[in-house]
């Protein structure tokens, strides 16, 4: 059974029911194939001006008025059963009940069969957790992680929109022990306060949501997630992060949401992968792009998702676009140069 959609959980004090619209044209037809941004292919500085760099990374000025108007698609009614979800496994445990070195995760894509990525190494350090040394490697038999045959599978793929990239399908290079149910085992953690965005309501409750986890930064309290459960701790410099996912009819869906400690000293938090759309776990195993959102500066710093060739100044830039669309500033993107 496929779990239960967050899709309606917008502020941390209350709900706001989402349209069931996508917001994926921006100053085009909404009649475009690919459902997706229309317009011409921005380059890294094509909206205003000249890039600067700063250490390697890129800062390049965005015309947040230059989004257009935005048409948009219909997307599915409950994203939870739209969208990828994803369980950790050890392939053994120990007689303490610790994991195994080598584990896998299991990516589960509505309409087809699971995909898994191996795991090489286990730490029980909520910092490292189980990691994935080829995340873009995908197996059709959790057994090709636990020393049976290998039985590669092909890789997810995204149908490219029209406006421009915005990435390719790829996993995480870690999770950590508390981003799933339980330290190496289980559904990946849900991110309570997470919100996906898919219109100009959304985001605007977006706005307002990031203006409240704002006020809480540093203050030592806990939180309780939107549905009045658990306790959750914002540092005074926590980042607000985002994930790109996209369905299987290839609509781009916004996440965002703030990166939380399960503890008061901030020793555990729990980052980009736990930004699904399902109230009972999940998480986002696979996304398009990943990044952070610093004021009005949009960048693709993620710790887990920054990887690869498909990670390019272009993706961030029609990421932001997209941010723009949905009526969530950005002035500014911060480009860091793929690991």
């Amino acid at each position: 059974m496929r779990m239960r959609s967050i899709r309606t959980t917008v502020l941390p004090l209350s709900f706001l029911a989402v349209s069931p619209l996508l917001g994926i044209g921006c100053g085009g037809s909404s009649a475009q194939n690919s459902n997706h941004l229309s317009g011409g292919s921005p380059s890294p500085g094509s909206d205003a001006g000249a890039s600067t760099s700063d250490g390697g990374k890129v800062f390049t000025p965005v015309d947040a008025a230059g989004a257009g108007s935005c048409s948009f698609a219909s997307v599915p009614a409950d994203l939870c059963s739209a969208l990828p979800t994803g369980k950790v496994s050890s392939c053994s445990q120990d007689s303490s009940g610790q994991p195994s070195q080598t584990g896998y995760l299991e990516i589960d894509v509505p309409g087809s069969a699971p995909t898994y990525v191996c795991a090489t190494s286990w730490g029980a350090d909520p910092s490292t957790g189980y990691e994935y040394s080829q995340p873009g490697t995908f197996m059709s038999q959790a057994q090709s992680c636990c020393g049976g045959a290998a039985m590669p599978a092909a890789s997810p793929t995204a149908p490219q929109p029209s406006f421009g990239n915005l990435g390719s399908l790829h996993a995480p290079t870690h999770l950590k022990p508390q981003e799933t149910q339980q330290p190496g085992s289980g559904p990946i953690r849900q991110d309570p306060f997470a919100m996906a965005v898919t219109d100009t309501a959304g985001g605007a409750a977006a706005t307002a949501a990031i203006a409240t986890w704002r006020s809480w930064a540093g203050d030592g309290k806990p939180h309780p997630a939107p549905d009045g459960t658990g306790a959750y701790y914002f540092a005074p410099n926590f980042p607000v992060n985002y994930a790109i996912l996209e369905t299987g009819a290839g609509l781009p869906v916004l996440v965002i949401g703030p990166e939380v400690s399960l503890a008061a000293d901030g020793s555990t938090p729990i980052g980009h992968p736990t930004l699904g759309v399902c109230q009972a776990g999940g998480g986002a195993p696979i996304v398009l792009t990943a990044g952070e959102l610093d004021g009005t500066t949009l960048t693709n710093h993620s710790g887990r998702f920054d990887y690869g060739p498909s990670i390019t100044q272009d993706v961030l830039a029609n990421a932001a676009k997209l941010f723009n669309c949905f009526g969530i500033q950005v002035t500014q993107t911060k480009y860091y140069p793929p690991k």
